[in-house]
């Protein structure tokens, strides 16, 4: 896999230029969950606190990844971003879902 990745391939640059989307990835999160505590269907203090920031990270990833394939750039990324991450995987996975279906040729996939 090492292989893939370019030889001038920066980790800590990478890192540093995403930190932003990051943080505003896991801000997204941490309002989900707050949303969440507040209807009672979570304690705040939980193991669910803890799995929001792989989460945000992969949010982040996949928010970043839309707004490429979509050729956003800027404050368009920025709330691209956000809406994935407050969408989630399981969100998302209902919002494909339901485009799958409106969409998708009748019959595919058999």
């Amino acid at each position: 896999m090492q292989e893939n990745i370019p030889p001038d391939f920066d980790w800590a640059n990478v890192l540093k230029l995403n930190a932003p989307l990051l943080a505003f990835s896991l801000m997204v999160r941490l309002l989900w969950h707050q949303r969440l505590v507040r209807v009672g269907q979570r304690r705040f203090w939980s193991w669910d606190l803890l799995w929001e920031l792989p989460m945000a990270v992969l949010c982040c990833a996949v928010g970043v990844g839309v707004a490429s394939y979509l050729d956003l750039a800027g404050s368009q990324q920025i709330a691209c971003i956000g809406v994935c991450s407050w969408l989630g995987p399981r969100g998302g996975e209902v919002l494909l879902d339901k485009f799958l279906m409106r969409y998708a040729p009748k019959g595919a996939g058999k």
